[in-house]
């Protein structure tokens, strides 16, 4: 199960206002699915949080962007990260 508000809460100000910034149309470059990743727990933690639009393959021309629940969570970001999803 996905902790979208520990996520959040994990991320550096810096990624989570590149986040912000993305909004939820954009897709995520390798940097910020690093950061995601590294939020959740390490390499490969944060798929939960992101997902593939469009084609799987080719591997290396994947389109990520964040879980529409994910993306609504960080615009919507306080001071309190449990407040993203109240």
């Amino acid at each position: 199960m996905c902790d979208i508000p520990g996520l959040i809460s994990r991320l550096e100000a810096e990624e989570l206002a590149r986040l912000r910034e993305s909004g939820r149309e954009r897709s995520l470059d390798s940097d910020l699915i690093d950061a995601i990743d590294t939020a959740a727990g390490g390499p490969g933690e944060g798929r939960g949080y992101y997902v593939v639009s469009g084609s799987l393959y080719p591997v290396e021309a994947r389109d990520y962007h964040l879980r529409e629940d994910v993306a609504e969570a960080v615009l919507l970001a306080t001071e309190d990260p449990a407040d993203a999803l109240a």
